[in-house]
Formats: structure tokens, C-alpha cells, sequence
């Protein structure tokens, strides 16, 4: 997965990483009882069709009927699919086709930042003040690596116009307001040089 892409998007929607993560690992999981869910019909509904408990073997056994699409020569799929509610077709459909799968897990990290960025509301990019990396640094009496840093971890907020990174300003003054929370200063760097 590419962090630094999602970090940036987040940071650009004005969403805490930790915020993000923890809805990603709960889209995850969701997504992942939902398979384990369909996972254990289809095993269940195998399992009935085979009259054993490995009914895996069962659809290699009917392969012909499974691939040419037609349930009339599976026995039993008709009282199987009543017990559970269904018809023959669209049992056979369900079992038919391949099992799912998770997802890529960039996709769905694209869509936590989305939706999560849409129940904030619409961002405002025009009420934010964005200034250069550099200036931002020099005026918060940090370094720019320190500033860099924070940025691609998502306490602050940036975004990269062409080779450039910009940050911006409300979150810059962060640090001007509390000395002690952007370590390595400035001036310790300046101070301590021999020129």
C-alpha cells in the first residue's frame, strides 16, 4: 500500500492519520466477516449438496455442470437452495462463480479518505492559508526537515505543488504558540555553528 500517497490525500482533506487508519482497519474488517460470512455458505451449502464434510470436492466432481451453466444435473440443489430460501438458479449462480476476494487494500484506503473527508463536509481549501515549506519553517523556528517530517507523518497539514511543499499556516502556528512542541529548534542549530 502506498502510505505516503494516502498520507498526503488525508492531510490535504484535513483528516488526522490516526483518524484514517482507524476507519481503514474498520472497513477491513467489516469487509472481511462479510467474505468469511459468504465464505462459510458456500462451504455449508457444498457441504449439504456432497452429503461429506469436505464439500470442496463436491464442485470438482460436477465440474461439467457447474461450467455449462445449467443446475437441472446437480442432485439435490433444488432441495438445498428451498432450505435456505432460494431458488435452484440463484443458488447455483452464487456457487457457480469463483469466491470473492478482498479488495486492494489502496483502493479501500482511497475510500475510507473519501468518505470520511465527505462526512467532514466540503473542504474549504480557500479559508486555508497555505505557505512554503521553508518560510513555514523559519517562522515556527524549526527546521525544515523537522517540518518535512511532520508533514509526511500527518500532524501537519501539506500538500506538494509541483516540486514544492506547502503547509499550512493554522498548523505552522502551532508551533509558535507552543515552543516545546517542534523539536529540533532553529536557533539551537544557529547558535551552535561556528561561523
Amino acid at each position: 500500500m502506498n502510505n505516503a500517497e494516502h498520507k498526503t490525500a488525508a492531510a490535504a482533506a484535513g483528516l488526522e492519520w490516526a483518524d484514517v487508519l482507524a476507519a481503514y482497519r474498520e472497513a477491513r474488517a467489516i469487509e472481511a466477516a462479510e467474505l468469511e460470512r459468504i465464505g462459510e455458505f458456500r462451504r455449508d451449502a457444498f457441504r449439504q449438496l456432497s452429503g461429506d464434510e469436505h464439500g470442496g470436492r463436491f464442485k470438482g466432481r460436477h465440474r461439467d455442470a457447474f461450467a455449462g451453466g445449467d443446475a437441472t444435473y446437480i442432485r439435490g440443489l433444488d432441495v438445498t437452495a428451498a432450505g435456505r430460501g432460494m431458488t435452484a438458479d440463484d443458488l447455483y449462480a452464487d456457487l457457480a462463480t469463483s469466491a470473492p476476494t478482498m479488495r486492494p487494500a489502496d483502493d479501500v484506503m482511497r475510500e475510507t479518505i473519501e468518505r470520511l473527508a465527505a462526512a467532514a463536509g466540503p473542504a474549504d481549501d480557500v479559508a486555508t492559508t497555505w505557505t512554503g515549506l521553508v518560510a513555514a519553517a523559519a517562522a515556527a523556528d524549526i527546521t525544515e526537515q523537522w517540518l518535512r517530517q511532520l508533514v509526511k507523518s500527518g500532524k501537519v497539514r501539506g500538500r506538494k505543488v509541483g516540486r514544492n511543499w506547502q503547509v499550512a499556516a493554522a498548523d505552522v502556528a502551532f508551533f509558535q504558540r507552543h515552543p516545546t512542541a517542534g523539536r529540533p529548534r532553529l536557533r539551537a542549530h544557529l547558535e551552535a555553528s561556528p561561523f
